[in-house]
């Protein structure tokens, strides 16, 4: 695993927000959004090339890398961390969070930092909400002026990135705060999810986002499933 440093940047006091995809690819959806529709720039990269596999198309094998990008707004002091996977190695793992951490204090003083991802609530209805988790007891007061409930007493654990990155952040002593929204599908991309944990970010750091995309991309993926719902109009047969 290595960091590449694209661009040198440094300040007194900045916020992070780093997650990557979970379930219903929320952390993924949340990171990538903040990144591509603020006024980013992308300044460091990890690239993670310690797979147990190749790809294989057309009778030729390739090595496989993961690539995850580290972008930065000048003007929100905002500093972005997240990729397209997550290390399927613990060892792995931990080496990426703790190398990120390594980067994010070499530029400055970290105030807070924030993860995100999916909470599976089967009987979910109506929109998704948010949860929150605080790596510091002193943070659930900030939740709850926010009017952000804590994830319920039936989670015990949170598991890979987007929730270790908060507990090594804790470690270092950087206030940490991660927010989950409520998804009752794991295996198709939820967006509304993504979409309700950006509202309270916005409302959390006091930054505007347009979150219309997100409700696109959520109709789009309705439309799918209906396609496949949809009995074909031909009976059977061939051709």
């Amino acid at each position: 695993m290595k960091l590449n440093i694209l661009k040198g940047i440094k300040a007194k006091e900045f916020t992070v927000f780093a997650s990557l995809p979970d379930m219903g690819r929320v952390g993924g959806l949340v990171s990538s959004f903040l990144s591509q529709n603020l006024k980013t720039e992308p300044v460091a990269e990890i690239v993670s090339g310690d797979k147990p596999w190749v790809s294989y198309a057309d009778g030729v094998v390739k090595s496989v890398s993961d690539v995850y990008k580290v972008y930065y707004d000048k003007k929100r002091e905002l500093l972005i961390f997240t990729g397209e996977s997550q290390p399927q190695d613990p060892g792995q793992l931990y080496t990426l969070c703790n190398m990120f951490l390594d980067y994010a204090q070499s530029v400055g003083e970290i105030r807070r930092l924030y993860g995100a991802g999916g909470y599976l609530r089967e009987q979910l209805t109506g929109a998704p909400r948010v949860c929150g988790v605080a790596n510091k007891p002193e943070l659930k007061k900030l939740l709850a002026r926010a009017g952000i409930d804590l994830v319920g007493s039936e989670i015990t654990t949170i598991t890979w990135f987007n929730g270790l990155i908060l507990g090594l952040a804790g470690e270092r002593g950087i206030d940490g705060i991660g927010l989950f929204g409520e998804i009752a599908e794991t295996t198709v991309p939820q967006p509304l999810a993504a979409k309700s944990i950006l509202t309270a970010f916005s409302k959390l750091e006091k930054i505007p986002l347009d979150t219309k995309a997100l409700d696109r991309q959520y109709d789009s993926i309705l439309e799918e499933i209906q396609k496949k719902k949809e009995p074909s109009k031909y009976g059977p047969g061939i051709g």
